[in-house]
Parts: C-alpha cells; sequence; structure tokens
C-alpha cells in the first residue's frame, strides 16, 4: 500500500512527451453560431464600411437604392462589387482602410450593431403598432408623430405613434438637419423593394435641410435567418491522463547531457497513437531548443504557429534540437537590456496592450483608434515610422514616470494657524516617546507596507471634515482615531468644511472644546454624537455638548461657556473664517474635496485609504534616498523635503486632483483653427525671437463685456509681456448677452482688427480707458466677427456663453467665471504644462528629427496636443487591469538578428506591433494566431522576437489549441461565404482530452449540437468517426461596477432589472459587494436599466446608468443601454438613497403591519406566560393561507415564471456523460423519496447537449421542474484553468447570485450521490443562524486514519477542534447567505489564498471550511452523508444519502461500487435507460438513443469504467482527493 504522502511528493515530478507514430485518427471539428440571426449580408457590408468611415453611410445607401449591386448574384460577387465602390468612389481609399474593412467584414464585428436595430424594432416598435406591418407596409416612415405606408407620403395610416421612439439611439446614422425638430425615421429592410423609393424621397428632404433623416433596420419579411458562424476565438483539447503529469526520469539518472541530433527534428504531420513522458534532461531546455529550431527553419512564424499549436505533440521532436549558439547569446543579450526570460508582452505604437485585452474584436478597435491617430500626425507632415517615433519617445515615458505630482503648503500659517486640528504630535506626545529619533533610523528595515516608527514629524495627512455629516463625523472617530490609538507614524489634520450654517456651528463647537478642554473632549464630543444622532446628525445638540464638557478639566487660562455664547463668539467666528479661506486657498472648498497627503492633493473616494498608503510609501522612498545622501540629519525639518517646490495657492481648474479628468481636443480637427487666427479672429502673435521648443499656444474663450473677465485679460497681458512672450495668445468673446453699442467686446474688435497683427500696446491701452460708446454699424461688424469663432466653440465643446482656456489642446473649463482666475493662476498652467507636457514632446520632437515641422505655436501644440491624446484612452475605465497609459521603446535596444521574426514594411506602416513570446507558454498559443492575422493586414509592421524560459521545471503547455480567425472573408466554391471552424488533425488517439473554449470576456457560450463527450475525448474510441461538435454563443455580457453615492459605497444586494418595451423584466441580477459588480445575460439590442420592484425601489433610485463612464459627465443622466458589439458593454451605474432611506439594508425586509401587530401580540403573550408562541409565525401562515386562497380563485397558471418555488430546491452540477449518468440517477431518487414538489437548478455551461435534450423527457415523466443558470466568471477574481476546479469554484463562489433573490434555500448535491429520504427534511432543517450546513467528514472507518488529511498538519493547526466537512451535499439559507455577505467575504478570501496555486487542493471543501472562524458552518448529522471510503459499514443503515467519494486505497471505480454497493443504482440506471428507449419508440426523444437511451448505456459502460479507473491513476497524485 503506497503512503499518502508519497502520493502528494510524486505530484512534483516533471512532464514532457514524446509522440509515438500510428494510423490514422479521426479528427475534431468546432464551429460556434450566434443565439441570433444572421443579417443579409449587403447590411453587413454596409455597416462594416461605415464603421471605417461613418461619412460613407448615406452615399452607399443611395447606390443601395439605385440597385448598383443588384448585378452581384453570389456573396463573393457583392463582395467584390461592393469593395471596388468603396474604393472608386473614395470611402476607403487606402489600402489599410480597406484590409481594416476585410478584417471586421471577417469577424462579422458590425453583425451585433444590426441586430439591436432588428430588436429595438421587435421590442419597441412593433408591441406599439395598432396596425400589423406586413408585406404591406413593409417599409414605413415615422414622420411628425404619423405613420406612412407610401412612399409618396400622401396619407398616413391615421395613427398616432409613440414619440418616444423618436429620440436619438446609439446605433442611429443621421443625415441631414440634425437640430430639426421633426426627424423623419425610416423602418426598413434596405434589401426589399419599397426602400428604395422611400429612401430617394426622404433623403432628397434631408439633404435640402428640412429635416433629419435615420435609417433603421427591420427584420426582412422574405429572408429566413440563420444563426451567424462567428470568428475570434480559440479551442482547446487539455490532456486529461495521469501519465502526462509524472515524468519518466529515469532516463536523468544515466547520463548528464541529452543527445541532440538536430538535423533530425522536424514537426510532423503524422497521426500519432500516444504520448509518453519526457525526461527531466530533456525538459530542460526544451524552450530554448524549440526557440532555436523556429529561428533556423524555413519559414519561422509558420513554423512558430504549427510548434505552438500543437505542442505536446512535437516536444519530443523538440527536446532533440540543438540550440544556436548564436541565438543564445542574443537571447541573453537582449534580456540584460529589458524585460526578463519567459515574459509574453504586446506593444502596438508603444502602448502596452494587456493580455486580457488581446482578442480579435478588441484589437479591430484598437487598431482604428491607432490608425486615426496617426492619419492626423500625416496630416501634420509626419510619416507613420515618425509618427509612431515621436510618440512612443522615451522623452515622453520618462516625463510621465519620473514626474511626481505638484505639492502645496498645506500649513496654516498663511492663515495665522489655529485653522488644523491635529489629532497626534508624534514629535512630543507622549505615546511615541519610546521611538527613536534619529533620521537615520528611517533607514531600519521593516515589513512590506509598514512606516519605520521615528519620533520626527514627517508625513502629514489634512482631511477637510464636515462635522455636521454623518459619514465625515464617523470616519474621524473610527477610522482616524484609530489610527492614532495603532501609533501609525502619520500626524493627522482636520480642517473643518463648512458647507452649511449647521457645519459651521459644529466647527465653531468643536475649536471651542478643543481649546477649552483638549483634543479628547473634542473627539468624545464627536463620538457621543455619531452615535446619538446617526445619519441625522446635523447642528450641534445641547445635550451632547453639555455631557462632553461635564466634570472635565478646564486647560490653562480656559473658562468654559455656554454653548449659544460659543455660537455666537466672534474669535470662532474668524477661526471658521480662516478654515473657509484656507481651503479655498488649497482649491478644496467644494462639494467632495480633495485630501492632502504631504502636500499632494488625492480625491476623496472609497479607495482613499489605499491612495494614501501608496503615496505615504512613495514619499518614505523620497525621504530615505535623502538620509542616506546625508541631504538630512537629525536637525533638519523633514517635510521641508516636500515643501521645497510647493506652491501656496492651488486652483483645481488647473491642477485637478485627478490627473486623468484634464480634458484634451484634437486640434488638428478643428476646422477653424488656423496659423494666427481663429475664423476672422487675428492672435496676438508670439515673438520671433523664440525657439520653436518653447511656444505655446493660447486662446482665451471670456465674457469680455464683464469686469472679472477684463480684469483676467489685463493680467495675462502683463504675464505675456513681461516672461512669456513666446505665447501666442487668441482671444475669443462667449456670451449668452447680446452686444450693445456699450460693449467692451466691440471696442476689443476695433483694436484686434487695427493692423495686420494683434498689438500687445493697443490692447493694453484699451483696457486702461474709460466706457466709451461704439455705432451700431461696430456691433453689426463685431457679431460678424466674433460669431466666425461659434463652430470652433462647439468643437471644443463649449456652449453659448461657456467660458475657459484652450492651452496647447488641453480644455480648462467651462468655468463658471474668471473671477479667480489671476496671473498667478495663469502662470502656474503655463508652467504645469510645460513641465507635464510641452518641454518632454519638445525633447522627443528633437529626438526625431522633425523640428521644422514644429516651428510655429500652432504646428508645435499639435503635434503636443497628439502626444497627449495618445496616452489618454478613450475607452471607458474599468475598475482593474490597466495597461501603462504611456508609450514606450524600452524594446527598442533589442537586437533581432537571430531571436527576431518580422512582417510588413517599417517606413510605410501605421500599426508598429512589437511582441515578446515565450513559445512554449498558453500565451504564445493564443497570441501567434492572432498575431499572424494583424501582420496580414494592409500597413502593419510586426517584430516579434522569442523570449524562451532559459529552464523548465514542468512542461508548460499540456493542451492543443486552435483560434479561429482570418484577415478577410472565405467563400466557397459556388461563390457562398464560408463560416469559419477549428480544426484538430492529427492527435494522439489514446491521449484522454477535455474540450473547453477560450472566449473573449464577454460571451457566455455553451455546447449546443454533439453526440460525443466533449468531457472526455478519446478518439480510438469513435470508431473512426469524427468528433463535431457546435457551440452557442448564448449571450453577451452587459456588466458593470455600480456605487452607492448617498454613502459612498457598493450597494450590495440592490437587485438591478435590464428590460425592453415588450419584456420590461426581460432578466435582473444582485449586486455584490465585490466593487459593486453585477453581470446581465443579454444580446445585442437596446434596453433600460430600472431598480426590481420591492425593497430595492423602496430604497434606491438610480441617477445614471453610467454608459458613458466611471465618473459623471453632462449627458450621463439616463438608464438607457445600447449593447451594440461583440465586446459586450461595461456600466457604472450611479444609485442613491431615497430620503430617510440612508440607513436601510436592502436585504432585510421592512416591517409590515404584521410585524407591528406581531410585536405587540408578544409581549401581551409574554406577560401571560406563553412567551413560546411567535405571533409572528402564526401571522405569516395566515397571510400565506390567505394569499393561497386568493390565488386560487382566479384559476391555475402552468407558465413555470409565474409558478412560486417548489417545496425542495436541488442545486448540482456536472460534466461529461459519466457524471451526467449518475446525475440523472440522483434526480430519479430525489423523486422517489418525497411528496414535494421538486426543482432541481443546473449551471448550464458545463452540461452536454444530450444531457440538456433529455431532461425535459425525465422532467415530464418524474414531475419535477428545472432551470438552467449560470454566471461568468468576474474578470476581477483570479480564474481556474482546469475544468474541474472552475466546477468547483462555481459550486461555492456565486451562490448569492446564480438564483433569484426570492429563493429562500438551494440544497447542493453530487451528481454521484444516491438519495434515500425525503430531502425536504433538509430544507426544514434549522440552521441556527448559519449561512450553511455541512455534513462533518465521517470518523468511524478506522483503517483510513492514516489518509484523514484534516487530522494533522495545516488542517489540524488551523480548525483548532472544528469539524472538517464534505462538500458533496449542503444546504444554505440564501437570505442568511445575503445577509453576512458571506458570497463576497468568500470570493474575498478566494482571491487572496488562490495567488498561491498550491492552495485550495480541492477548492469547494478547503474555502468553507477555511472561512469557518468568520462564516460558521452548521454541522449537519452524520447520517445525512454516508460515504464508504470515511464511514463504517455498521451506519449504512440509518444514511439519508449516499456518495461515490473516491478511495485511495482500492481505486475502484465508481460504476462498480455503486452496482456493488447501492442495490437501487442499478434499478434506477435500468428504469432511465427503459424510459429513453421507450420515448426512441414513441418518436418524442429530440436525440433518441444518445441521452439515457438503452443503447447507449450499454454502449457506454465499459468505456465509463476504463475512465474511471484512469481517472483514478491521475488523482493518485493529489494531496487529497475530491470527496
Amino acid at each position: 500500500m503506497v503512503p499518502y504522502q508519497y502520493l502528494a511528493a510524486n505530484t512534483a515530478f516533471l512532464l514532457g512527451l514524446q509522440a509515438i507514430c500510428t494510423s490514422a485518427a479521426p479528427s475534431v471539428n468546432v464551429a460556434l453560431k450566434t443565439s441570433f440571426n444572421s443579417a443579409p449580408y449587403l447590411v453587413e457590408l454596409l455597416e462594416t464600411a461605415a464603421d471605417e468611415n461613418s461619412t460613407a453611410y448615406y452615399p452607399l445607401l443611395d447606390r443601395i437604392a439605385e440597385g448598383h449591386f443588384d448585378q452581384a448574384s453570389t456573396d463573393r460577387d457583392l463582395y467584390e462589387l461592393f469593395k471596388k465602390t468603396l474604393q472608386d468612389e473614395g470611402h476607403l481609399a487606402k489600402a489599410e482602410d480597406i484590409s481594416s474593412f476585410e478584417y471586421a467584414l471577417s469577424i462579422h464585428a458590425a453583425a451585433p450593431r444590426i441586430e439591436a436595430h432588428y430588436q429595438f424594432y421587435n421590442t419597441t416598435v412593433e408591441p406599439t403598432l395598432k396596425r400589423r406591418t406586413d408585406k404591406s407596409c413593409q417599409t414605413w416612415l415615422h414622420f411628425n408623430g404619423q405613420q406612412y405606408c407610401d412612399s409618396d407620403l400622401a396619407s398616413s395610416s391615421g395613427e398616432l405613434l409613440d414619440q418616444e421612439r423618436v429620440l436619438d439611439l446609439p446605433f442611429d446614422r443621421i443625415a441631414g438637419n440634425k437640430q430639426s425638430k421633426t426627424p423623419a425615421i425610416l423602418y426598413a429592410d434596405i434589401m426589399s423593394p419599397t426602400f428604395r423609393e422611400f429612401h430617394k424621397t426622404v433623403s432628397a428632404t434631408a439633404k435640402s435641410g428640412k429635416t433629419s433623416y435615420r435609417v433603421r433596420y427591420r427584420p426582412s419579411i422574405d429572408i429566413a435567418g440563420s444563426p451567424l458562424a462567428v470568428s475570434g476565438y480559440g479551442i482547446e483539447l487539455a490532456l486529461k491522463r495521469t501519465d502526462y503529469i509524472v515524468i519518466d526520469d529515469r532516463q536523468a539518472e544515466d547520463s548528464d547531457s541529452v543527445s541532440s541530433d538536430g538535423s533530425s527534428a522536424k514537426l510532423t504531420d503524422e497521426d500519432v497513437a500516444d504520448l509518453k513522458p519526457l525526461s527531466s534532461k530533456e525538459l530542460l531546455r526544451l524552450d530554448m531548443r524549440a526557440s532555436s529550431f523556429v529561428m533556423s527553419s524555413a519559414d519561422p512564424f509558420d513554423t512558430l504557429l504549427k510548434l505552438t499549436q500543437d505542442f505536446p505533440k512535437h516536444s519530443a521532436a523538440m527536446s532533440t534540437q540543438e540550440i544556436s549558439e548564436d541565438f543564445r547569446k542574443e537571447h541573453l543579450v537582449n534580456r540584460e537590456v529589458f524585460l526578463p526570460s519567459g515574459y509574453n508582452v504586446i506593444w502596438v505604437n508603444g502602448l502596452q496592450v494587456l493580455a486580457r485585452d488581446f482578442d480579435a474584436y478588441a484589437m479591430l478597435e484598437h487598431l482604428r483608434r491607432e490608425r486615426k491617430l496617426i492619419d492626423s500626425a500625416s496630416e501634420l507632415g509626419l510619416s507613420g515610422k515618425e509618427a509612431v517615433q515621436l510618440l512612443s519617445h522615451s522623452s515622453i515615458s520618462e516625463a510621465s514616470s519620473s514626474q511626481e505630482p505638484q505639492r502645496y503648503d498645506w500649513r496654516d500659517e498663511l492663515e495665522d494657524g489655529k485653522v488644523i486640528i491635529w489629532m497626534n504630535d508624534i514629535e512630543h506626545d507622549k505615546r511615541y516617546a519610546e521611538w527613536p529619533s534619529q533620521v537615520r533610523a528611517l533607514l531600519q528595515r521593516t515589513y512590506p507596507g509598514q512606516l519605520p516608527p521615528v519620533r520626527k514629524e514627517i508625513h502629514n495627512l489634512i482631511l477637510p471634515i464636515d462635522f455636521a455629516n454623518y459619514k465625515d463625523v464617523e470616519m474621524v472617530v473610527e477610522s482616524l482615531q484609530s489610527f492614532v490609538k495603532r501609533k501609525v507614524p502619520i500626524r493627522f489634520g482636520l480642517v473643518p468644511k463648512t458647507t452649511s450654517a449647521a457645519s459651521s456651528e459644529q466647527a465653531k463647537t468643536v475649536y471651542y472644546l478643543l481649546d477649552t478642554y483638549g483634543l479628547g473632549v473634542a473627539l468624545e464630543y464627536l463620538q457621543k454624537l455619531s452615535s446619538s444622532q446617526g445619519r441625522k446628525l446635523a447642528g450641534p445638540v445641547q445635550s451632547v455638548f453639555d455631557g462632553a464638557a461635564k466634570g472635565r478639566k478646564l486647560r490653562k487660562d480656559r473658562t468654559s461657556a455656554p454653548l449659544q455664547e460659543v455660537l455666537q463668539n466672534d474669535d470662532f467666528n474668524a477661526r471658521v473664517a480662516s478654515a473657509r479661506k484656507y481651503l479655498g486657498r488649497l482649491g478644496a472648498s467644494g462639494n467632495t474635496p480633495p485630501f492632502f497627503v504631504n502636500g499632494i492633493p488625492l480625491p476623496m473616494s472609497d479607495e482613499w485609504l489605499q491612495e494614501m498608503s501608496q503615496r505615504v510609501s512613495t514619499d518614505l522612498r523620497t525621504v530615505q534616498k535623502a538620509i542616506f545622501e546625508d541631504e538630512l540629519d537629525d536637525d533638519s525639518y523633514i517635510p521641508e523635503v516636500f515643501l521645497a517646490r510647493a506652491s501656496a495657492r492651488r486652483n483645481p481648474w488647473v491642477i485637478p486632483e485627478d490627473e486623468n479628468s484634464i480634458r484634451q481636443v484634437n486640434l488638428a480637427s478643428l476646422s477653424d483653427l488656423t496659423e494666427g487666427a481663429i475664423g476672422s479672429v487675428p492672435s496676438l502673435p508670439a515673438s520671433k525671437d523664440t525657439v520653436s521648443s518653447d511656444l505655446v499656444h493660447l486662446v482665451i474663450v471670456a465674457d469680455f463685456d464683464s469686469e472679472a473677465s477684463q480684469r483676467m485679460l489685463s493680467a495675462l497681458l502683463t504675464l505675456r509681456k513681461d516672461e512669456y512672450d513666446q505665447v501666442e495668445i487668441l482671444l475669443v468673446h462667449s456670451s449668452t448677452t447680446p452686444l450693445s453699442t456699450s460693449s467692451f467686446a466691440v471696442e476689443l474688435f476695433k483694436t484686434m482688427i487695427l493692423g495686420p497683427t494683434v498689438s500687445l500696446d493697443a490692447l493694453q491701452a484699451l483696457l486702461s480707458k474709460g466706457k466709451v460708446t461704439v455705432s451700431e454699424e461696430d456691433v453689426v461688424a463685431a457679431n460678424a466677427f466674433w460669431s466666425s469663432a461659434d463652430r470652433f466653440l462647439e468643437e471644443i465643446g463649449f456652449s453659448s456663453g461657456d467660458q475657459g482656456i484652450l492651452l496647447a489642446g488641453r480644455v480648462v473649463g467651462p468655468l463658471p467665471s474668471f473671477e479667480d482666475f489671476d496671473g498667478d493662476d495663469f502662470e502656474t498652467l503655463l508652467s504645469y504644462e510645460r513641465m507635464k507636457r510641452l518641454m518632454p514632446a519638445a525633447a522627443a520632437i528633437k529626438g526625431v528629427n522633425i523640428a521644422d515641422k514644429a516651428n510655429t505655436a500652432l504646428s508645435f501644440s499639435k503635434l503636443s496636443n497628439l502626444i497627449a491624446l495618445s496616452s489618454k484612452s478613450d475607452v471607458p475605465e474599468g475598475m482593474f487591469d490597466s495597461s501603462p497609459p504611456a508609450r514606450s521603446d524600452v524594446f527598442s535596444g533589442w537586437t533581432g538578428s537571430h531571436t527576431l521574426i518580422e512582417r510588413g514594411d517599417a517606413e510605410s506602416a501605421t500599426i508598429q506591433i512589437v511582441a515578446s513570446i515565450d513559445p512554449a507558454s498558453e500565451t504564445a498559443q493564443r497570441w501567434v494566431p492572432i498575431l499572424k492575422v494583424l501582420s496580414e493586414l494592409s500597413g502593419v509592421h510586426l517584430r516579434l522576437y522569442l523570449n524562451p524560459k532559459e529552464r523548465l521545471d514542468e512542461l508548460p503547455v499540456k493542451r492543443f489549441y486552435r483560434h479561429v480567425l482570418e484577415s478577410k472573408p472565405r467563400f466557397d466554391k459556388a461563390g457562398s461565404l464560408q463560416g469559419t471552424l477549428a480544426h484538430f488533425g492529427g492527435l494522439p488517439a489514446d491521449a484522454l482530452l477535455t474540450m473547453a473554449m477560450d472566449m473573449p470576456p464577454a460571451w457566455l457560450v455553451a455546447p449546443k449540437d454533439s453526440v460525443h463527450d466533449l468531457d472526455n475525448i478519446k478518439l480510438s474510441s469513435t470508431q473512426g468517426r469524427d468528433i463535431e461538435a457546435t457551440y452557442e454563443l448564448e449571450s453577451i455580457l452587459i456588466e458593470g461596477h455600480s456605487r452607492d453615492v448617498t454613502i459612498g459605497t457598493a450597494p450590495r444586494g440592490a437587485q438591478l432589472v435590464l428590460g425592453t418595451n415588450k419584456d420590461p423584466h426581460f432578466a435582473d441580477t444582485i449586486i455584490m459587494a465585490n466593487l459593486g459588480y453585477f453581470q446581465f445575460k443579454a444580446n445585442p439590442g437596446f434596453y433600460n436599466l430600472t431598480l426590481q420592484k420591492g425593497r430595492s425601489e423602496e430604497i434606491f433610485k438610480i441617477d445614471s446608468a453610467g454608459t458613458i463612464g466611471y465618473s459623471p459627465q453632462a449627458g450621463d443622466e439616463i438608464t438607457e443601454i445600447a449593447l451594440t458589439s461583440f465586446r459586450g458593454a461595461t456600466i457604472f451605474p450611479r444609485l442613491s438613497r431615497r430620503p430617510g432611506m440612508e440607513d436601510e439594508d436592502v436585504l432585510e425586509s421592512a416591517k409590515t403591519t404584521a410585524d407591528h401587530i406581531a410585536n405587540k401580540a408578544d409581549a401581551i403573550l409574554s406577560k401571560v406566560g406563553l412567551g413560546s408562541v411567535k405571533s409572528g409565525d402564526v401571522l405569516s401562515k395566515a397571510q400565506k393561507f390567505g394569499s393561497g386562497l386568493l390565488s386560487k380563485s382566479g384559476g391555475s397558471s402552468t407558465d413555470l415564471a409565474t409558478l412560486p418555488h417548489a417545496d425542495i430546491n436541488i442545486f448540482s452540477v456536472a460534466s461529461g456523460h459519466l457524471y451526467e449518468r449518475m446525475l440523472n440517477i440522483m434526480m430519479l431518487s430525489v423523486t422517489k423519496h418525497t411528496s414535494h414538489t421538486v426543482k432541481f437548478w443546473f449551471i448550464e455551461q458545463f452540461l452536454s447537449p444530450s444531457f440538456k435534450a433529455f431532461l425535459p423527457i425525465m422532467a415530464e415523466e418524474y414531475g419535477f421542474r428545472y432551470e438552467m443558470v449560470t454566471y461568468k466568471w468576474p474578470h476581477w477574481l483570479r480564474g481556474q484553468k482546469e475544468k474541474q476546479r472552475e466546477i468547483w469554484g462555481y459550486k461555492i463562489l456565486f451562490l448569492d447570485v446564480l438564483f433569484p433573490l426570492d429563493l429562500d434555500k438551494v440544497i447542493f448535491v453530487d451528481a454521484d450521490q444516491i438519495v434515500r429520504t425525503d430531502m425536504y427534511d433538509l430544507v426544514k432543517y434549522d440552521l441556527q443562524g448559519a449561512p450553511y450546513g455541512f455534513t462533518p467528514m465521517c470518523d468511524s472507518r478506522t483503517e483510513m486514519e492514516g489518509f484523514r488529511f484534516w487530522k494533522q498538519g495545516y488542517w489540524k493547526n488551523f480548525l483548532r477542534g472544528l469539524p472538517y466537512h464534505i462538500s458533496a451535499l449542503y444546504v444554505v439559507d440564501l437570505v442568511r447567505f445575503r445577509q453576512m455577505a458571506a458570497g463576497d467575504r468568500l470570493r474575498q478570501q478566494y482571491h487572496q489564498l488562490s495567488a498561491d496555486p498550491n492552495s485550495l487542493s480541492n477548492l469547494d471543501q478547503d474555502l468553507p471550511n477555511h472561512m469557518q472562524h468568520v462564516l460558521p458552518i452548521q454541522s449537519l448529522p452524520q447520517e445525512w452523508l454516508w460515504c464508504e471510503t470515511w464511514c463504517s459499514d455498521e451506519t449504512l443503515g440509518v444514511a439519508r444519502t449516499i456518495d461515490l467519494c473516491n478511495n485511495p486505497q482500492t481505486k475502484e471505480p465508481k460504476l462498480e461500487r455503486a452496482r456493488r454497493q447501492v442495490p437501487e443504482w442499478t434499478i434506477y440506471d435500468d428504469e432511465i435507460a427503459a424510459l429513453a428507449q421507450r420515448k426512441v419508440g414513441e418518436g418524442k426523444s429530440p436525440i433518441a438513443g444518445h441521452a439515457g437511451g438503452a443503447g447507449i448505456q450499454a454502449e457506454m459502460q465499459e468505456a465509463d469504467a476504463r475512465a474511471q479507473r484512469e481517472e483514478n491513476e491521475m488523482k493518485k497524485q493529489k494531496s487529497h482527493d475530491e470527496l
């Protein structure tokens, strides 16, 4: 007998594979289709072209209406004619534009947008029409509230239409006058003949400017659709068997070197029977050998692709390949330059692309953005290569990484002191007395994240606090006071924020208590105030004030005063005014002021502690460096390090706390901005002596009739004259007040046009003059003059009357006014922009040698603006995973004579891709085919460097892989569009494989059609038949992160509903506490986001769906969502609490009238000695009884959606035909032992098509209900690679979001269990407040004691006497589970523990057992689960359920044990087989003979047994089995 510990040790052996040639094996072919139908090919061609060039849409519609494409008889003919039209008519004139169009067409990128049109028509338009839109009204116009079915628009249908549908939709393309109040909307199938006459009529009206024109597609009545075959995904066949994990290491003992015969190494296409292990010596340099082999081949790229996709098959051949000395040397040299070996990284035009974003659809969008950017550069005279070199120049990346944020003087000396309320004084407080006071103590080693305890003032944190705000006060008395007590070496200061009368009064009260009694009494007052007032906290409370001061010792020379006297005291009024002045000076007087860490403003958000910690850690390194270099000693005032370059004043418009909020406009796209002018408005030119790299282009948009703007202009001109003569200034008047004869703006106009250029002296002279009167003719001329800049203002996002600044493309504003903008602010703005953007840009321009293209203020600003735009993503921000915003050329130092694969023309390409690839990695399997397709596009240059690991300890690639992607559409011989699929040939026939999908992040996919067991593929067992499988793209995710803006946290437990006009409750979901995350399973279309009726709607309201981004933006106060992309949609809903609901928890039921009656009744009953009788229970039963009577009176319904929940709800998951067979038996055993209603819940994506097809037959026969549920693994939660571990994760991690909110209890039962009891007993089992109940592991079979891992080592120490429970059966109280945020806690703990790949060996079991100390488990009686491995034979008689858990001693297959151990198992098995056979005879079985039929049962029994033995062999190496 093998010791258990030895089995665990064997898992450390290495893996390698060696192919043995054999006879031909079947192939594996996999396709993926959408759940929605494809559109006519012409519509897809049209939308794809419009995505490349939006201006092409209506001209191409004209050509369609003219019948230009009627001559095409096949898809290929149509494609070629359409492409020729695009080129001939100049819509896509460049080769790279056509190439992008072809690529987008090949991946059907426009299909979701078209389907969104169809969905909108079916769910929003059609349900509201009284008249059927059949062939008599196939195309119709919505105009002026009427429906017109005739193209001459002579008469309407007579019915009024819903005007709501006139609103702009995200997928609308608009022609004509967009501001028209009578838009024309044509609903049409553009393939129908009736479309043509309508289009000619309406487009003519739109072209004349009389109306706006939108075409919205409706589904074709004549052409039947079929599912769309998509691409852009991967298929893996992963090795499953034991002998691919254990290495045969005997050869390693015989020789120190591997015999290499490089001449014999080749990639074979021959079929193989099986694979066998490699020795550790063969494996050691396998990555290097494979890379060297690739580079020595005739076509390295094709060789790399072939090698990576079938790496396990070719690894034996690679192990004999010699490593080229040239390759080895160059590889090592490149590693010294940058990037360790084995790293996979991709840069596109110097911008790093995250692995999660490297898929077909994301890259299409990325390349379109990059081409748009480079096209802007080419308009400035740069070649593609020059543009990329400029954008990724090291000067830019170094500037962004090396510059620290602007600091401000946080001290209150300028306000005469006494503004800041210091909570501690590290240098003088007694609590820090034992700390060393020498600065070199700061160099001592500490734990990561810990600050060295030194008795010196170093770090200062200043927080604006509204003492009348509960949240602010709670932060002071809970978080900040805790930090002080724990002696965190930071000095904490509070500054009163006085936004209301109540906050001013509270500030005076706190100042008084601080001065009169000391900090302790002031904090005690705040503590009592917070606890007594809660969220109702406002002004001072007399009783709390008196209680805090009562009996307290006065400070020296202080006298007590009543509250009213304190509130009227002039000294405290002055201090509050000083506090206002302090916050105003630091730009922190707004509604959401920043906090300051060592003078750096940081935004106050939920993550403020993390932001503070990161900033303090960074600043500590700065101080440590200064000490190490002897720049600081014990006598130094350390904060001077931060104050040296600190500014005394801060204008948040100039330098916001979140620098990502700075807005840039594309100067190159501003049509009226020319050299020296905006429209007719000339500039005040820069000095001719200015060096071009110092030039600055500045536009001031102001209401120059206001005195504030005139003062601002005077200060700016003085600054321009005295210090900044390199600035070119343009003035634009913007006002809502019409010009008049007394307008200064008219005089300004007259002054600006006096000479060939604007004179600085003339402008200053004008400002010093008094008011003058001008003529009406001057007013008219001035109106025309200033109006010439109207389009410019619109393009930079300014409305009439808006004021602001445009500095080299950066927009400051719109500003409320220029009242608080003076010369100092302009100086700060100019110096900040020069330091941040202009000087690095000048260095980059010089480095690329294009200074001649930046020799004016505008041309230099355009190039610097281009650089800024290239570093600012327009993709809505996510919550995790952000690539470095700055571009880089760190790879430019690599040499590529022997490690580089290159494709494309570097000189002309607008897209420069650089990739570092480790060939022996799963990442390479996915990336290489995508890179190959991208390299086939015009205008793309690829440099692919091989970056193998020097040593391998295990084979990193244990799968075969295909990525389905083409660079252009493919057609069959008949000219029809050809769908793509994944094809595997030459696979090892005897290998046991499992299929899995590698999807874009937003896709939810499940098997749709296959008779084979895709979880256990063995080609030698298919009798020569190919494996054919079709998957279905069932849903595309709408996901997001929501926040409660009232209290600043995630609205945990709130339920969101996604709906349409036709189906207001299309889908629902629950918001997690983890990042406020949620997801909807949807398909392309137009939806509305609402709150679920009930507690969610009572407590919250939706302020915005957050479709534009995380931060509030103008125009985002909508709740409509459009899903128009295969990439899904990410939204950031903002929820706020209704008045009076600030303390409510959405997961706790509101008290009803019955609850109040019950409470009073209980009080009475307890007085008469009947306290044990609970009135609430009695009333609850009465309510349910009455409800039942009322519901029955209206007749019964068989609609599953309206049925109440079943009495027993069983949740299970299975993968593979063997476990599905057991699952059928488990379900039958449940139904056989109860008279209660039963519903089964299954995770859909793991079930086979065979099982799902047979399930309705089982449900009908045995009278149970069922429902498929699923949840896409969130992108921010660490994933699992192995399918079995992923299944374990789904068993435990998403219990709070998988099931409806009104489901109270669910029971998980493993597929391989047999039930012998009424499971309703477990439904009613009292969990005593625990969120779930599990059965402890059995102790009664004594001979297995050595295998009980939970009684030894880590688990014994961790559990501290608590039992270790088995996860094969458990009951979950979903109400309690959600109230305790158990799901969020489990996910948080999982995310932490799973960082160590060796933790959570049995994820679904280890995780809840590990969490027992914070999430209690109610231990169920042992009788609830009996397992022969751990439980004695004597206890079998009382077992309620029997689990077929594995036995590490006997390794007996499950099927054999089931037949031997459970007599009824065979009876159930035969009964199900007979049912399937009977349904085959009746012709009712959808896949006769495959789901549960006797034929397939008999055929698979022996194969299942063999598969089980192989599975047990694999599990020998685990530290403990799945139990």
